[in-house]
């Protein structure tokens, strides 16, 4: 029996116009009335995720930050976070800068960068419906207070030499991509499969009894943590192959018709 549903928002949860469709919405609530908890787990800040989150009526607390922050989504009131200090961040932002990547710093409200391009900046505040604040100094010189993550924005060939580079040179750091054009930094060990566990314990659910959707490399490992893990049709290719369970993509209603299929079967309860 599933007893708690977690899924991803981008290229999962929400069309490809950024959007819950009103089937989806349905679904979330007949799956929540029928006993289960459904928890928001994405990659994006706190304040582009709530709003999705209270669409749904969310009866579960909410995973942002790639896992690195679980929160109450009516408050943001953290139930636990990990950070990256300052000192680490301004070195990465000092790397990304001496390639030319461009970087966005997000603490726990809000996001920065050094200054906007629009070229780099317009897709991803469009996706998001946020726009981020330019300091008008680099980030490597500016940052004081640590941070949830951090995002390198720009072509996949150029973030993915950024990767190793911090791989190889930052090892209290993860980094890992939600979009081929973006590379998401979180502190080792950070990942929504921990988030998940945690959050799973606390509300005294086993892991046979999660249900998981997801379709980029940062949602891989919730994938493989939960009971039934589902790869959106729509997924990265290596995500989709090493997923256990596939689901229809996200402007088919995917996840929507996952859960229907599961309501229909009896298969999802408190």
């Amino acid at each position: 029996m599933i007893r708690l549903i977690a899924s991803d928002l981008d290229g999962t949860l929400l069309n490809d116009n950024s959007e819950l469709s009103p089937r989806t919405i349905r679904a979330a609530e007949r799956a929540m009335a029928a006993g289960a908890k459904f928890v928001v787990a994405s990659g994006r800040m706190y304040l582009s995720s709530r709003p999705f989150a209270e669409q749904l009526h969310a009866n579960a607390p909410m995973i942002v930050f790639n896992g690195a922050l679980a929160c109450d989504w009516r408050t943001g009131a953290p139930l636990f976070k990990a950070d990256i200090p300052a000192e680490t961040a301004r070195a990465v932002c000092a790397a990304a800068e001496a390639r030319g990547v461009f970087i966005q710093y997000f603490p726990e409200r809000g996001f920065f960068y050094e200054k906007r391009v629009a070229a780099v900046c317009d897709e991803y505040e469009a996706r998001i419906r946020w726009r981020g604040e330019a300091v008008g100094v680099p980030l490597s010189t500016w940052i004081s207070q640590s941070a949830m993550k951090l995002l390198c924005l720009g072509p996949h060939e150029a973030l993915h030499a950024l990767a190793e580079h911090v791989r190889a040179s930052f090892p209290t750091l993860r980094a890992m991509f939600s979009h081929p054009t973006y590379l998401e930094i979180v502190r080792a060990g950070v990942d929504k499969a921990e988030a998940l566990r945690a959050l799973a314990e606390r509300l005294g659910v086993k892991r046979e009894e999660v249900a998981a959707f997801g379709d980029a490399d940062n949602d891989l490992a919730m994938l493989l943590y939960a009971g039934r893990g589902y790869a959106m049709k729509n997924a990265d290719e290596a995500v989709r192959d090493r997923a256990t369970l596939h689901a229809p993509a996200n402007d088919e209603d995917g996840v929507a018709r996952v859960l229907e299929e599961l309501l229909a079967r009896g298969e999802i309860g408190g």
